[in-house]
């Protein structure tokens, strides 16, 4: 074992090892410890290579006399390391520090006065760490502090956020809320295309309202493959920053109506096709709305007035993230939907020669996909007033993917904070004991922390438009991600660890800028006291009811529940309430051979029927189910009413400050959305949900299954 090639990937933030969730400490070797250096652009072939950069990692503060961010929290001014040479150790440093809004606050500070944190060999020469205190009163926000010192000028981010995340009024004052779930492309209404719209969204907000909901929670909106309609994971997108243009209501866009005759023959017939389908049909539904997308941008461009105006004033607020948006959607298109890595060279960075020829030859390309991010934008926006006019005290609550595709947008754009070679995951846990692998890249830390976390701010500002609350997914990544060599399995993977005072700093001001109420999906292995660190910081907790156990596996009860916490009787990940008492995922999982062995088939079914008799008996605890409630698998459908309405009564009773319903379990439904270890294997991401929005609204027995949430939470 090498001490350097230690010392280099501490530096570098690969932890030794881990505990995984059933108390086995698995370490990282030396061949492990080098591979991800290298992934991450870090020379550690040798120890004399490993040296050198050990040298430069540590060096870097020092010869650039400040850290590229200093973090300030609350009404605590930040303290900046500063670098100096021993030799000039008396004289006077100059600071400036330039706000956000260009308002200048500056000083001079003698060096022997300030104190002095450590000393280093550096080049020959010794070096000072000193620290600087900058003035109190600097406004949350992102300024630069720039200091002159003996003709050597330095600049630093100064990140001054509050002291914890944004909490609403209503959370403060010991009130609960509760709200409706649903991934977007599942719901039905009269007239969608085959796939949930925007138009869907703002019907489920009316139901919503009708029940008494405060909050419309979904899944991740961000943009897909639209040459690639079948890759259809929201958690596995193109872009962070931007909309899947598939979530377009066109009947609602001026530009269908005047296009609406100039539709091909058949059209019709497969509209009417795709809207009985009972899984999304994805490719026939983006062969049906790009087709009406083209005619309406060009009847768009043949138009004038105000809504030129308002695209104008969209793209510009947009800016140059949007631009190379639609850059790369453009490229992808002139490339046949081919991986960006394949393109020609001079095209597989945004900033090229190539690439910027390109955008002016091609202009109505790339406004084309900005023209489809409008009507997007709009579009949730519209369905984002429609919570504030119906006194929504949330609104709609956005989910955040913890990552993306390697070869789509994000991915491209961004190539300096992101690390080659890898992809992140998890390692085994009791629902996936050989642990997980997701095929997304991970963020470079130091190169990260290099760029002031711009990535990552664009990423959160993006998702907490038009929100009033955001689920940042696998939130465990704020502090440190399993990397996972591509092409091996999770058991070779090591955590690499995160600026997670820097990270939470971000979050903290960028929720109270937009106002938005922050949740940490905290699934999974989670690292000792992080759900301690999340509460001080004001971000709730994921907690779903199969999960809130006790050791000897009795659900805890609605009063363990934190107050800092969204409460959820299941996911996406997990099958549905009916389906889970039926145990139909444990049938599914059989089928697809997804069990190890036999013992484990035959212990799984055992437990499903331990959990159910668990899960009864926490309901009758509560009051909720009468003693005598089947415990068959097979319920009648007054049973199954019964039931439903004890758990959601059961969730609605929880110290939460949020619970959430799912409108599938409202409908009934059976079938789970995505069956976590298969690609190909399971309908992932495309079961809709049989009746619409508009059938449900007038179903006695919804209203009746979201009783406990009224009388619980008002």
């Amino acid at each position: 074992m090498s001490d350097i090639l230690m010392r280099l990937a501490a530096a570098a933030g690969i932890e030794e090892g881990y505990w995984d969730t059933f108390g086995n400490h698995h370490g990282v070797d030396d061949n492990a410890r080098r591979f991800l250096l290298s992934c991450m652009g870090i020379a550690a072939d040798n120890d004399e290579d490993a040296a050198q950069s050990l040298l430069t990692i540590e060096n870097r503060d020092w010869k650039n006399l400040l850290p590229p961010v200093c973090v300030g929290r609350g009404d605590q001014p930040p303290s900046v390391d500063v670098y100096i040479p021993e030799n000039q150790g008396s004289k006077t440093l100059t600071w400036r520090i330039v706000l956000e809004d260009g308002e200048e606050r500056s000083g001079r500070s003698r060096c022997g006065d300030l104190p002095t944190w450590g000393t280093r060999h550096v080049e020959g020469r010794e070096y000072l760490k000193k620290s600087l205190r900058l003035p109190g009163g600097l406004p949350i926000g992102y300024h630069d502090l720039e200091i002159d010192f003996s003709g050597r000028t330095a600049s630093c981010r100064i990140i001054q956020a509050p002291s914890r995340s944004f909490l609403p009024d209503w959370l403060n004052r010991g009130e609960r809320k509760w709200g409706l779930a649903s991934h977007l492309y599942a719901p039905r209404h009269k007239t969608d295309w085959g796939i949930g719209d925007f138009t869907t969204l703002r019907k489920i907000v009316g139901l919503g309202h009708d029940l008494g909901a405060d909050v419309i929670g979904l899944n991740p909106l961000h943009a897909l493959f639209p040459g690639c309609p079948e890759h259809a994971s929201p958690y596995s997108p193109s872009s962070r920053l931007f909309l899947n243009p598939l979530f377009i209501d066109l009947e609602s866009v001026p530009e269908y109506k005047a296009v609406k005759k100039d539709l091909p023959a058949g059209f019709a017939k497969q509209l009417a096709s795709a809207r009985k389908t009972t899984h999304v049909d994805y490719t026939l539904v983006a062969a049906l709305k790009n087709q009406a997308f083209a005619l309406m941008f060009d009847a768009f461009q043949d138009s004038k007035g105000e809504r030129h105006k308002a695209f104008d004033a969209f793209r510009a607020d947009m800016g140059r993230p949007l631009e190379i948006y639609c850059l790369f959607e453009a490229l992808t298109q002139r490339y046949d939907g081919k991986r960006w890595s394949t393109w020609p060279k001079g095209y597989q960075n945004p900033e090229a020669r190539a690439v910027k020829a390109f955008a002016k030859e091609n202009p109505d390309r790339v406004s084309y996909f900005a023209y489809l991010q409008w009507l997007a934008d709009s579009q949730l926006g519209e369905a984002a007033r429609d919570t504030d006019k119906a006194g929504m005290a949330v609104g709609l609550y956005r989910d955040l993917a913890v990552g993306v595709d390697p070869n789509g947008a994000e991915a491209w754009a961004d190539q300096a904070s992101i690390a080659g070679g890898v992809q992140f995951g998890a390692p085994g846990d009791a629902l996936n004991p050989l642990g997980q692998a997701w095929g997304a890249p991970p963020y470079l830390p130091l190169a990260l922390r290099e760029a002031a976390y711009a990535p990552f701010i664009a990423v959160l500002r993006s998702n907490m438009r038009h929100a009033g609350a955001l689920r940042i997914d696998h939130a465990m990544a704020l502090q440190h991600l399993f990397w996972i060599p591509n092409g091996a399995d999770a058991r070779s993977g090591a955590y690499i660890s995160y600026n997670m005072d820097e990270m939470l700093a971000v979050v903290a001001l960028e929720s109270h800028r937009q106002e938005c109420l922050v949740i940490g999906e905290d699934l999974g292995t989670v690292p000792e006291g992080f759900q301690e660190r999340m509460d001080r910081e004001g971000i709730l907790s994921y907690k779903v009811l199969y999960f809130e156990r006790w050791p000897d596996g009795l659900f805890k009860r609605p009063d363990a529940y934190p107050r800092l916490s969204l409460a959820t009787p299941t996911t996406h990940d997990l099958p549905t309430l009916l389906g889970h008492w039926k145990g139909d995922d444990l049938a599914i999982r059989r089928r697809l051979h997804l069990f190890e062995n036999e013992d484990q088939i035959n212990g799984d079914e055992a437990n499903r029927v331990q959990d159910r008799n668990m899960l009864i008996d926490a309901l009758v605890d509560q009051g909720l189910l009468p003693p005598d409630f089947s415990r068959h698998e097979s319920l009648s459908d007054d049973d199954r009413l019964k039931f439903l309405t004890a758990v959601h009564g059961f969730a609605a009773r929880t110290n939460s400050a949020l619970a959430m319903i799912g409108i599938d379990d409202l409908a009934m439904e059976m079938e789970q959305l995505n069956m976590p270890g298969t690609v190909t294997e399971y309908p992932n991401w495309r079961r809709r949900i049989t009746p619409t929005i508009e059938s449900l609204a007038g179903r006695e027995d919804v209203r009746h299954q979201t009783q406990g949430a009224r009388d619980e939470r008002g």
